[in-house]
């Protein structure tokens, strides 16, 4: 199975440090937002060169001037999965434990404003079922709805797995986020993926799992130009 190689998780307020609990935990001033980020390698900025050219960077430099003031938290990671982003809870025999400094609960401390979600390719290649995925996108929206917090959700990306099988897992998966996550959901997949389920050569970073710049600046753009991105940095 292919495997995420290891990159240092890189703070957009601090590259190359761990997040930290902001200084004013009460929550945002009405003039202000927090934005957090959580997930997986693509979240983290694997294969954007300099690590600049990343979609969460492009994002925090393109609104450095909006009026309403934008703090990002950027707490993703390479290698993780939809059972590392859940809050705290019951260990299942042979899945990951949950990542108390990189989950939803941990997204939550920062008393954000939005909470953006990519977990695009992980869960596939660990083989965890659809259901298994779904049920942890929905412990980790049901704690967003209760703290009344806006959110974003990443689909899947496609992935050069070298089976049909789970690159079809990929796009069957995606179809049945855009479903269940309505408004909420940023639809990468169809813009990515080449005929046979592959990432379109022209947007790959060269290894069969992460996007080039170009890619990086596509999802961007998909967050930039969201409904709900724009009504919280408004």
């Amino acid at each position: 199975m292919i495997a995420c190689g290891k990159i240092e998780n890189a703070d957009v307020k601090n590259p190359g440090t761990t997040p930290t609990t902001p200084s004013n935990p009460v929550g945002t001033k009405p003039d202000s937002a927090r934005i957090v980020i959580i997930g997986s390698s693509t979240a983290a900025g694997m294969g954007a060169t300099p690590v600049d050219s990343s979609w969460v960077n492009r994002l925090k430099l393109s609104t450095k001037e909006n009026k309403r003031i934008l703090t990002y938290f950027n707490l993703g990671i390479v290698g993780l999965t939809t059972y590392q982003g859940i809050p705290k809870g019951s260990v299942q025999e042979g899945r990951p434990e949950t990542d108390t400094n990189h989950n939803v609960t941990a997204a939550l401390s920062f008393r954000p404003s939005l909470v953006i979600m990519s977990y695009p390719t992980n869960d596939v290649a660990n083989d965890y079922t659809d259901e298994e995925i779904m049920d942890n996108y929905k412990e980790i929206i049901y704690l967003l709805d209760a703290a009344k917090v806006k959110y974003i959700i990443f689909g899947t990306q496609p992935r050069n797995f070298p089976d049909g099988f789970h690159r079809t897992r990929l796009k069957t998966l995606n179809e049945k986020m855009k479903l269940a996550y309505g408004e909420h959901f940023t639809n990468i997949y169809d813009t990515l993926a080449a005929e046979d389920g592959t990432i379109k050569t022209y947007l790959s970073y060269g290894d069969g799992i992460h996007l080039n710049n170009t890619g990086h600046n596509i999802l961007y753009h998909m967050i930039a130009d969201h409904a709900i991105f724009q009504e919280v940095i408004k």
